[in-house]
């Protein structure tokens, strides 16, 4: 089985990605393609959470067998209001939420995101956050500072917790050295696959997951990084999807379930 622990659908607003745009209708084709039984949907900058519960709904009723979870995109300021009402409103059909703290431009400790955080922590949420190259907003020094202050919410850091070598390397030593038990990591946008090697020997297998950040990329690139690791069949099988289906719990069901 293989899941993809990061996915995004919908348009992008960001000018970086020139107006990509996926559908979920695409998204599960791509999955399909790639060998993938399912996986965390997230929509984009555009933050169609609504859209997206919707349309993973109407993909299981129509007949899709894959596993889905919505993550909402959440944002701090006048938008969380909105947002802390979505999520108490669907609390029992989502499995986290997504934060962005560069497209924010706000750290994850900043007090703008503590609401969130707080109905993360109390409904013991996974809390998908990006972690990138700008140190001072989107440090992964943040979110396992973030993971410390909610120990009931569980912290998947994106990108191996920042998108190069020295960077992935240094928050799995720091997770590692505070003792973080609930933070995990996806590796999109990690090109060093010995990396994920070198930090499995150090954390364990069971702290990573496989994500692709698709639409952006493809999934297929990061299965066979995984394939081509230098770890056991048994270290594979948690990083593509065991540890997913332990992480994320129950995904969206049919109206009949």
């Amino acid at each position: 089985m293989i899941i993809d622990a990061h996915i995004h659908v919908g348009c992008w607003d960001h000018p970086d990605f020139l107006g990509r745009s996926v559908s979920l209708e695409d998204t599960i084709a791509v999955l399909k393609q790639a060998g993938c039984d399912g996986a965390a949907l997230c929509p984009t900058d555009q933050c169609k959470n609504a859209a997206l519960l919707a349309d993973a709904h109407a993909a299981v009723d129509d007949g899709y067998e894959g596993k889905l979870w919505v993550f909402p995109w959440v944002r701090p300021g006048d938008s969380s209001d909105a947002d802390i009402a979505f999520l108490e409103a669907n609390r029992a059909k989502i499995c986290g939420i997504k934060i962005h703290p560069s497209l924010s431009r706000i750290r994850i400790t900043d007090e703008g995101f503590a609401p969130l955080l707080e109905i993360a922590n109390r409904h013991s949420l996974v809390v998908l956050v990006h972690c990138g190259r700008w140190q001072e907003i989107a440090s992964f020094r943040f979110a396992v500072e973030a993971a410390k202050r909610y120990p009931q919410a569980k912290f998947l850091l994106a990108h191996a917790g920042g998108d190069t070598p020295p960077l992935a390397t240094s928050a799995a030593q720091l997770v590692h050295d505070q003792r973080v038990e609930n933070v995990w990591f996806e590796f999109s946008g990690l090109r060093e696959f010995w990396v994920i090697e070198r930090n499995c020997a150090l954390l364990g297998a069971d702290r990573y997951l496989m994500g692709s950040d698709y639409g952006l990329a493809h999934p297929l690139m990061y299965i066979g990084a995984v394939q081509g690791m230098n770890l056991s069949s048994h270290e594979k099988e948690k990083i593509l999807s065991a540890n997913a289906l332990a992480l994320f719990g129950t995904p969206v069901q049919g109206s009949s379930s």
